[in-house]
């Protein structure tokens, strides 16, 4: 019987699923790469935007992390920001060149968790 439980189980399972496609889309360069992905992100923004109504009719659904606000907010937006131009950079073939974007990222960026997603990045453009 439908239910918000089963509503959120449901959703979670389809981000999961579309989360996984867009890797394998830009892993196996399924062209256009970044317009795949970007449809991708939509439908993720959509199903997010459901998973709030959920929410709202039941709150103990919601994660905890979704309350709290993040760390380092500016972080966030330079690692956006790098990474949208280094993917630009990877779509048009210039692998180099992405990679030297995450390095300049490096450069500039102490947090942690963010040099991780960069140095990941990095790694995976170098086929390590």
């Amino acid at each position: 019987m439908a239910s918000p439980e089963s509503i959120h189980r449901l959703l979670q399972e389809a981000a999961r699923l579309l989360d996984q496609a867009a890797s394998e889309i830009r892993e196996g360069r399924l062209e256009p790469v970044r317009g795949n992905i970007e449809t991708i992100g939509r439908a993720l923004s959509e199903i997010f935007d459901i998973k709030q109504q959920v929410y709202a009719l039941r709150p103990d659904l919601k994660p905890p992390y979704l309350n709290e606000l993040s760390p380092n907010p500016e972080a966030n937006k330079l690692l956006t920001r790098f990474m949208f131009e280094a993917c630009e950079f990877e779509d048009a073939g210039r692998t180099a060149e992405s990679i030297e974007k995450y390095k300049a990222f490096l450069a500039l960026e102490p947090s942690e968790p963010h040099r991780e997603i960069a140095e990941g990045e990095i790694k995976r453009l170098s086929g390590e």
